[in-house]
């Protein structure tokens, strides 16, 4: 089977934020006078939707007008630390070198996914990118990846989804597509609940040797004289 498609995740993924975007929400909740949470308490639940539902849960009421722009000042001054992990962009372009298509799905809304990718440097990388509020069911629901491939063109059979966490892999499994664990960031990895054994790659410089291994994607060049 021949590899046509690697979607990824972002937070955690692409981009070394789970330090920062868990910190935009505390951080807005306070200043629209919501309960005290921790990071770690947003990480338990930002799952559950975009970011109106999550900082609707946070506040414990309907969000009122002004509450979602609050968020956004947030993100753009927290994103001038975004930065990609070492060797993502390299992994990614060397997978577009080789007639892989790429893109994003994340269930960060489309305004914070181009605020962060344009930080790190990396807002023009994807040939497409499909975000939480512009599908039905957040992860580990498969809505996203399957719109991720339907404008890519690709079968979810021909396809991988790397992320960083367990809805992860559960949406690439319920899409039909191949998951891979990305072992780079910060998620558990022993609470991942792999799909199928060695699915996971230990860097970014690492993916495309999994892929090609697994999938008989990306070919790694030979190098015999």
């Amino acid at each position: 089977m021949d590899l046509r498609a690697v979607v990824f995740d972002l937070d955690g993924t692409l981009l070394d934020t789970m330090a920062i975007s868990p910190r935009v929400y505390v951080d807005t909740v306070s200043a629209l006078g919501g309960p005290r949470f921790t990071p770690d308490d947003v990480v338990a639940m930002w799952h559950i939707g975009p970011s109106p539902v999550v900082l609707a849960r946070l506040l414990g009421r309907t969000l009122r007008e002004g509450d979602m722009e609050c968020y956004y000042a947030h993100v753009e001054r927290a994103v001038r630390q975004a930065r990609a992990f070492p060797g993502v962009p390299e992994a990614v372009a060397g997978l577009a070198a080789r007639g892989v298509r790429t893109a994003v799905y994340t269930a960060a809304t489309r305004r914070a996914a181009e605020l962060k990718l344009a930080a790190a440097g990396m807002g023009g990388a994807f040939d497409v990118i499909v975000c939480g509020d512009e599908v039905a069911a957040p992860k580990p629901a498969p809505d996203g990846l399957w719109r991720a491939l339907e404008l890519l063109g690709v079968e979810p059979a021909r396809a991988a989804y790397v992320g960083d966490g367990a809805v992860d892999l559960g949406c690439a499994r319920g899409a039909g597509a191949h998951g891979v664990h990305a072992c780079w960031g910060t998620a558990q990895q022993g609470e991942c609940g792999l799909p199928e054994p060695g699915a996971h790659a230990g860097s970014p410089a690492a993916l495309a040797d999994h892929l090609a291994d697994h999938l008989g994607g990306p070919h790694k060049q030979d190098t015999a004289g």
